[in-house]
């Protein structure tokens, strides 16, 4: 998998809605996997400086319940231009799937 594959599919919608968005992220301190689904029609601000949008998203995770925050930029396409988190690192889906079937295994 290519480094734009890998990019991609850390933000693609297993739903195939083109106003979905799915964020893929680890918590740094205790590692637990979070899903979070974000509407790009309703959940973006307008970024007036730049011509685009950004989207300022706040996760709890449910294990140490560590704040994460995430920063996303988008053009004017709504396509992500740039990415930042705090307190999380961001994960691709398929990482996300084997993080939480291996939970599911452990917790049987």
């Amino acid at each position: 998998m290519g480094f734009f594959d890998q990019l991609k599919s850390l933000f693609t919608s297993p739903s195939g809605d083109p106003n979905a968005l799915v964020l893929y992220v680890k918590c740094k301190r205790c590692g637990a996997p979070l899903a979070v689904r974000v509407n790009l029609a309703n959940d973006l601000s307008a970024d007036y400086e730049s011509g685009g949008f950004v989207l300022n998203k706040e996760m709890l995770d449910g294990k140490c319940f560590t704040l994460m925050r995430a920063e996303i930029r988008f053009d004017a396409a709504r396509k992500i231009v740039e990415r930042k988190i705090d307190k999380g690192e961001f994960i691709t889906r398929e990482e996300y799937a084997t993080m939480t079937n291996a939970q599911m295994t452990n917790d049987k």
